[in-house]
Order: C-alpha cells, then sequence, then structure tokens
C-alpha cells in the first residue's frame, strides 16, 4: 500500500556481540575474589532449599579441589536431568530469580539474578563438573573448562550410597592465588560475614573441611552467621521507600572488639559493599556513615548489583529511593551517636574521679602541713552549718573529690549537699544460677560508718540467700540513737539509706542494725558508727577538687581557681596521655602537686615546677610508644 511504512525501520539496528563468548569470557573474568565465587555457589545452594551444605577442599599430589555439596530440590527439579543440565549451560544470563520482586527477593532471601553465578569458578579452579540427582533417579553431569566455549552433558556413573536428591559441584586443578583464602578457618569467616542474611533466615547448615593428602579430615570449621559486636542503636529498624521494598536497618555503637565505620550494604541478605562509607558515587562518604563508633547493615533487596563482581551499586532509580531513604534516617543515628557518645563521657569522666580518689587516698594523714583548697560539704560533712574534712573517710560534695576508703560505699550528692545526700544507687542483680532461697546473711558497706556531728552518708545492705547469691529482701533498719536519723536520700533506694548524726551528739557511740528478710529465712547484723573529729561549725573546709575538663587552645596545663580545679585537655600532652587511663592518670596527680603547691604560696616556683612537668610529660609519652 502507497505510504505505508515498512515494519522494519531501516535507521535501527539490533545491539549482537561480535562473539557471544567473548562477552561470557569478560563475564567470568569480572569475578576476582574466589571467596565471592564460592559465596555465590553456596547462596544458589541455599536458594534451592539446602539444608545441609558441605565444602570439601581436598589434595591429591600437587593438585588441590573443592567440592560443594548441598541437599537442596536440585537444578531445575521439575525436568530431567539431561535437559536441566542442558539448558543451564545454553542459557547463560537467564535466571527464573529475575522474575521475583524485589519483595518477594528479600522475603525469600534470594539474591542471583542474572545467572551467570557458575561462571565465577574461572576465579576458583581450571575445570568445574556438576553432579545432579533427583528423586532417586539417575546422576547426570556438566563438564565446564575454564576458558573453553563448550561443555559436555554426559550421564554419570552409578553410586550407591548417593542420597536420593543433591547437587554436587567439584572444582578442579585450583589456582595457585586461590588456595589460601580457600583454607578451611579463613573461607568459613568469609561465608559466615558474605552470607550473613541468607544464613540466618534459612538456618542452614553449612560447614567447611580440610582434607590431608592421605584423604584424613584435618580440619573442620562450622560457618556461623556475623554477629556484631556492640550496643544496638535505637533507631527504627526499617525505613519505608515509597513503591519499594523497606529499607532493613540493623547498626550498633561498636564494641571494644568491634571493626567500627563499617556499615555493609546488603542485597537480599548478601553483602554488595563493605562499607557504606565507600560510596562516594552516591554521596554517602560522609557522617553518620563514616564515623568509626558505627557498625551494623543496611538491607535494601531492590539494588541493582554489577552482575560479575557483584560488588558495588548501579547508580539508578533503586539506588537513589535508597539515598533518600539513608538521608532521613541519618539525623536519627547521629543523635543516637550523639547520645552515647555523651554517656561515654560521663562514665569516662566518673572512673577519672574515682580513679585519682584512689591514688591520693591519705594524703591528709600523711602530708598534714598542706593547706587543701576549700570545697562545698558533703556526705560525712558539717551540712549546711559548713564545710567538713573529706580526707578522714568521708565522702565529696558537688566539686570536691574524696579519698574514700570505700568507693563503692555512697554516691555523690545532689546539686545542695547542704540538704540533700543521695543514697548509694541499688546495682542490678547479676545472673543467678538458682531460684533465690531465703535469706542467709546481710551485711551493711561501709563497716564501720563514719560520721561527722551534722553530716550524712550513704550505707547499702547487701543481701545473701542461703547459696550465696544475692538477692532482694525487706529490710528493716534500726538506728541504737534518735540521733542517728535514717532517709532514703530523696531517691525510692530498696536496699540503702542515708544515715545522719545530728547536731547535738554528745554519745560518741552509736549503732546501726539491719534486719534481712525473704523466701521465709531473717538474718540481721549491726555495725559500729564512729563519730569523727572535724573543724568547728562554719570553718572552711579542705579538699581535692573535682578536675572541670577544659578545651582552650592556651599552652596551660592546669590552674586552680578558688575552689574549681581546671585542667586544659586540649593542651598536647594531655592529648597524648588521655588514650592510656594509667599514664593519664599520673599526670593529673603531677598536676594537682603542682598546682596545690603554687596556690599555697609558691607562685615563684610555677617555671621550676612546668619544666618538671614537661619532663615527666615527655617520659610518659615515650614510655607509651615503647612496645611491652
Amino acid at each position: 500500500m502507497a505510504g505505508r511504512r515498512s515494519r522494519k525501520d531501516p535507521a535501527r539496528v539490533r545491539l549482537q556481540p561480535a562473539d557471544a563468548f567473548d562477552l561470557i569470557r569478560w563475564l567470568a573474568r569480572s569475578q576476582s575474589d574466589p571467596r565471592k565465587a564460592v559465596a555465590e555457589l553456596v547462596q544458589n545452594a541455599i536458594d534451592a532449599g539446602a539444608r545441609t551444605i558441605t565444602l570439601e577442599r581436598r589434595r591429591r599430589g600437587r593438585r588441590a579441589s573443592l567440592v560443594v555439596r548441598d541437599d537442596g530440590e536440585g537444578i531445575r527439579p521439575t525436568e530431567e536431568r539431561e535437559g536441566a543440565l542442558r539448558y543451564l549451560a545454553t542459557h547463560i544470563g537467564r535466571s527464573h530469580k529475575r522474575n521475583l520482586s524485589p519483595a518477594e527477593r528479600h522475603q525469600q532471601i534470594v539474591a542471583g539474578q542474572y545467572g551467570i553465578g557458575l561462571l565465577g569458578f574461572w576465579s576458583i579452579g581450571h575445570r568445574m563438573e556438576i553432579r545432579s540427582r533427583v528423586g532417586a533417579g539417575a546422576v547426570w553431569l556438566l563438564r565446564l573448562v575454564e576458558d573453553e566455549p563448550r561443555a559436555e552433558v554426559v550421564p554419570g556413573p552409578p553410586s550407591i550410597d548417593a542420597a536420593p536428591t543433591f547437587t554436587e559441584l567439584v572444582i578442579t586443578e585450583l589456582h595457585p592465588a586461590a588456595l589460601r583464602p580457600l583454607a578451611a578457618r579463613r573461607l568459613a569467616e568469609y561465608l559466615g560475614s558474605e552470607l550473613r542474611g541468607p544464613l540466618l533466615a534459612s538456618g542452614a547448615a553449612v560447614e567447611v573441611r580440610e582434607y590431608d593428602m592421605r584423604g584424613q579430615l584435618a580440619e573442620r570449621a562450622p560457618v556461623t552467621p556475623r554477629r556484631f559486636d556492640g550496643v544496638r542503636l535505637d533507631v527504627p529498624a526499617g525505613v519505608a521507600v515509597p513503591g519499594l521494598a523497606t529499607l532493613q536497618v540493623e547498626l550498633y555503637l561498636a564494641g571494644a572488639t568491634g571493626a567500627g565505620g563499617a556499615v555493609e550494604l546488603t542485597c537480599a541478605g548478601t553483602v554488595v559493599a563493605d562499607r557504606l562509607a565507600d560510596l562516594a558515587g552516591l554521596d554517602l562518604d560522609h557522617t553518620p556513615w563514616n564515623d568509626p563508633a558505627l557498625t551494623g547493615t543496611i538491607e535494601f533487596p531492590a539494588l541493582s548489583i554489577p552482575p560479575g563482581s557483584r560488588r558495588g551499586v548501579t547508580p539508578d532509580a533503586s539506588a537513589a529511593a535508597m539515598v533518600q531513604a539513608l538521608a532521613q534516617l541519618a539525623p536519627l543515628v547521629q543523635a543516637a551517636l550523639d547520645r552515647h557518645a555523651s554517656e561515654r563521657s560521663l562514665t569516662s569522666e566518673r572512673q577519672l574521679v574515682n580513679d585519682l580518689r584512689r591514688a591520693l587516698r591519705g594524703l591528709r594523714a600523711r602530708l598534714p602541713h598542706l593547706e587543701l583548697p576549700s570545697t562545698l560539704a558533703g556526705r560525712g560533712g558539717a551540712g549546711e552549718h559548713g564545710a567538713a574534712d573529706p580526707l578522714a573517710d568521708s565522702a565529696p560534695g558537688p566539686g570536691a573529690l574524696v579519698p574514700d576508703d570505700d568507693d563503692r560505699a555512697g554516691a555523690a550528692p545532689g546539686d545542695d549537699a547542704a540538704t540533700t545526700v543521695a543514697a548509694p544507687a541499688d546495682e542490678p542483680l547479676p545472673p543467678r544460677l538458682l531460684p533465690p532461697g531465703p535469706a542467709h546473711h546481710v551485711r551493711l558497706s561501709p563497716d564501720p560508718v563514719r560520721l561527722w556531728p551534722g553530716g550524712a552518708r550513704g550505707v547499702r545492705a547487701l543481701v545473701h540467700d542461703v547459696h550465696g547469691q544475692r538477692i532482694d529482701a525487706a529490710l528493716t533498719w534500726l538506728p541504737s540513737s534518735p540521733l542517728l536519723e535514717l532517709d532514703d536520700g530523696g531517691a525510692p533506694a530498696r536496699m540503702s539509706r542515708v544515715a545522719r548524726l545530728a547536731d547535738a551528739a554528745a554519745d560518741r557511740r552509736y549503732q546501726l542494725t539491719v534486719i534481712a528478710e525473704a523466701g521465709g529465712g531473717s538474718t540481721s547484723t549491726t555495725v559500729d558508727v564512729e563519730v569523727a573529729d572535724g573543724p568547728p561549725a562554719g570553718a572552711p573546709g579542705a579538699g581535692i577538687p573535682e578536675p572541670v575538663l577544659v578545651e582552650d587552645g592556651g599552652s596551660w596545663r592546669s590552674r586552680m581557681l578558688g575552689a574549681t580545679w581546671q585542667v586544659n585537655i586540649a593542651h598536647p600532652d594531655y592529648r597524648a596521655l588521655a588514650v592510656e587511663p594509667r599514664a593519664r592518670l599520673r599526670y593529673l596527680v603531677a598536676l594537682f602537686a603542682k598546682d596545690l603547691t603554687v596556690a599555697r604560696g609558691h607562685p615563684g616556683h610555677e617555671p621550676i615546677i612546668e619544666q618538671v612537668l614537661e619532663i615527666i610529660a615527655l617520659g610518659e609519652r615515650n614510655l607509651l610508644r615503647t612496645p611491652r
């Protein structure tokens, strides 16, 4: 018909490879990691529903081989074995998994979608033989050779003890460079990390075995899904992505042995990026994803992955949707990290205070001529009538650090130590091996209790059952005199109280009794309350100020401002020594000695003492660099 255009547009051409096997060669060569290639084979077995997967590395003379055996449903289980293996060899690049939606792939933990996983054997060895049997039928073999365009499908030899259904891949003539990465324990650790999601979801048992040249089992290493070390962050476990699968989130504050700064990106449970922050092309190389304190995994099954190496992400619409979801999540992650950092800082400072208290215990008794700086009253102090001497086994007030003989006996007071003294915090009970038994023994801490007239101190009751386990109990507190008052320190305390000694304390001998009842058992104990001598009411007290850490760019190390002791944490010596707790503690003790000497009438000695401190700090820094 005139004017009708031909169905074939001469301006359009269909893309065709000049040599199809060249494309297969480039795909096979794009996988450079033999461990990743093995992970692909194990993943195929998990996708086939295998419950048991065994990997065996064997040696015959100088040649090594790798066997991967599973009890899954098999390759195309509804077809005859010859036809199924022929289809596998003639349809490279075609996978039934491609027909699954991202949500279905995530639900089934199915990662493959390109149909080229078998080509990864090129990075492992020279030859591969696939042995397949379904429903107690005949065994058929598919033989492939590296860099060979042809394959062979042949019937296999009958095997009497073979399982009715199994798939076995035998890779022979392993490449020398692949031998070390495929050692049993190394490979097991890699698979546990690489296939963490599929292993946890499927519950498949995977084991790597190593055989020596005589065929004897030399080593076996079970594959255990990786567990992240640290504290899980309180962030949403999932972020909705419109039109796509939910972004799954599992993030942790790295523990002491954790690998921080390594948030993995996974697709259907398989790792596609070891570090989310490495995806600079997606603009993810920024906080919080590159924070060294952050570890965990981000799972998004809708990603497109480079088919050969199976590493990285194709920058398409799915990747853009993931980046947008991560942008919504980032402020929540950063807030959680900041919250934990603040808590760790407080914990570190509390530990520093306790360490200094121990280091300077007995300072007043050993050096009575020193005039220590005035501090506010604390437990064991003079209350609202004046400060007390906290060096006589009493407790610190706000801003005061006291060398207490029993650091755990009491708790720091509140903002106004003259009116509020906190009871010791009730520590959580340790795990028990046996159910709680009857109360059998109770003791009080501290023992004895030392108080100033008008002062207060926290006391804790520790109750144990007949098995020696710490237990909760109903407590009855009985002071020997009405001048010895007890209260809960302003906080609901089950096992602790605050002992207060009235000002008009004429009697110098007191006792405190506690009766504990639990599980049908009753026990009691009595401790002495010792009244310590101290300065008269209204006299200035003396103590060791708690260090106030100040970040100042100046060259000063520390200074005493009234009752406040400031330490410059920006000084190079402090920064260098802060990495080792004992070195930092020794440095702070030296700083306190310097400031106490200068503040008590020897300001002209400060330059000389500073030089001594510089020498001490240099020696400490050098010792930190010396291998022990």
